[in-house]
């Protein structure tokens, strides 16, 4: 007897080697799976899996700029602006790129910009979270923020984006990527993460628009002109297929450590190779060996320790190692 329904994962979902290379963009959901995936370097020595070099971006506004700005491999300084706390802040970046000085700011986003962009040109997936339809636009620059950085209100128009407007914006987008790097993929996810400051109902309707926009963008892909596109169900196995509030947070809003172990499970098994599965259980222990932090760093124990993670960090990387 089964006491719930499972979510069916799509057909036809690209498959990942411990080669592939896939660049993550979007909302806090994006970097709970995307980063768990190994991390190997090209041989230009760029990481093979980059996760939100803007930060988190939440609405699909914000994140078709950033992914713009990818695509020039150049920030456009009039981001950049001192806020009411006197640090330099960027209006597509959020605040772990702020810095005292506007020359440190823009070497914080440079850092992580130029990287990714040289692997959204050799990427074989782009991974897309959208968060939430909700807006902010700034009123003297008349483009949509990613994070307000605590301004006042008074400086933004905050509404929805609708259906339209979004499949409108993102589909010569994902033409000028398709023209960028012609075997690129595509894959659309929605973040399960539930918006109570707009109210239950209001956090539906968002989460509405995003999954028909979604859902648009995913048929066109393939088509002349467009990358092959797909979805993955993430918003809908945690609301659906989990459907219990002890998959959530002490919040009740953010899903639980248990509900993004079950969702990378599913993912996992919609998208690995046997090779990356193996590639993947390796990279796990080495990123747990390499957290670990011991009680008294020079003891005999920890040094021995300290070895034997080297060893493990150096057999990893022989064996899986794409420069080779």
């Amino acid at each position: 007897m089964e006491f719930r329904t499972q979510v069916e994962l799509p057909a036809g979902g690209p498959q990942l080697s411990p080669r592939s290379r896939c660049l993550w963009i979007g909302s806090c959901f994006a970097e709970h799976i995307g980063c768990r995936l190994p991390r190997l370097q090209t041989p230009q020595d760029i990481p093979s899996v980059i996760v939100n070099p803007f930060g988190v971006l939440y609405n699909p506004e914000s994140i078709r700029l950033g992914i713009d700005t990818l695509l020039e491999s150049a920030f456009d300084e009039k981001y950049l602006f001192r806020g009411k706390d006197d640090l330099w802040h960027s209006w597509l970046h959020n605040g772990e790129f702020s810095a005292e000085e506007k020359k440190e700011c823009l070497s914080r986003i440079l850092s992580r910009l130029l990287p990714a962009a040289r692997l959204l040109r050799q990427a074989e997936v782009l991974f897309v979270t959208f968060g939430t339809s909700r807006i902010y636009e700034l009123g003297a620059g008349g483009f949509v923020v990613g994070n307000c950085h605590r301004e006042p209100a008074t400086a933004f128009t905050e509404r929805n984006l609708s259906v339209e407007e979004i499949v409108r914006t993102w589909l010569p987008l994902l033409r000028r990527l398709h023209q960028f790097n012609p075997s690129l993929q595509v894959v659309f996810t929605v973040s399960p993460y539930r918006y109570a400051k707009y109210g239950m109902h209001g956090s539906q309707l968002s989460k509405a628009t995003l999954l028909l926009s979604a859902d648009r963008l995913v048929c066109a892909g393939g088509k002349e002109g467009l990358p092959v596109s797909h979805y993955f169900p993430a918003y809908e196995i945690v609301l659906d297929e989990l459907r219990d509030y002890r998959f959530f947070g002490p919040d009740m809003l953010h899903p639980s450590e248990t509900a993004v172990d079950y969702v990378w499970e599913r993912f996992r098994d919609w998208t690995f190779t046997s090779e990356m599965r193996q590639c993947a259980e390796e990279w796990l222990r080495l990123e747990n060996a390499l957290r670990h932090r011991p009680l008294h760093p020079g003891s005999k124990s920890a040094h021995e320790f300290h070895l034997r993670t080297e060893k493990l960090a150096r057999d990893f990387h022989i064996r899986w190692d794409i420069t080779v």
